[in-house]
């Protein structure tokens, strides 16, 4: 299934083994799902500045590293193997998330 990844935050991550990023994936059919990537690296350094027990986050997805191409065989692999929404929240469609923007194919 054809796909777009948009970052609702700017693409701003400095190591990609080491950090966390919210992406919103768009299917084909208008539909908006959101999750956040965390890599291992970043959540055992989350849990030691905290001093945390357990680490949990809604629509978390553990990857290897978060470089885009990365992050793109992530989605399609999710999608592929049916898990997609499962580990994907959806928010909405296309005219209700990004009602303020012109959406552009």
């Amino acid at each position: 299934m054809p796909f777009k990844i948009v970052f609702p935050v700017p693409y701003q991550v400095t190591d990609i083994y080491d950090d966390n990023i919210d992406v919103n994936i768009v299917l084909s059919n208008g539909d908006v799902y959101f999750a956040t990537l965390f890599t291992l690296k970043n959540i055992r350094k989350l849990m030691m500045i905290n001093s945390e027990i357990y680490f949990w986050s809604a629509d978390m997805l553990i990857v290897e590293d978060l470089s885009y191409q990365k992050i793109h065989k992530v989605v399609e692999t999710v999608l592929n193997d049916g898990y997609f929404k499962m580990a994907f929240s959806k928010i909405g469609t296309i005219s209700t998330v990004y009602s303020h923007h012109v959406w552009k194919e």
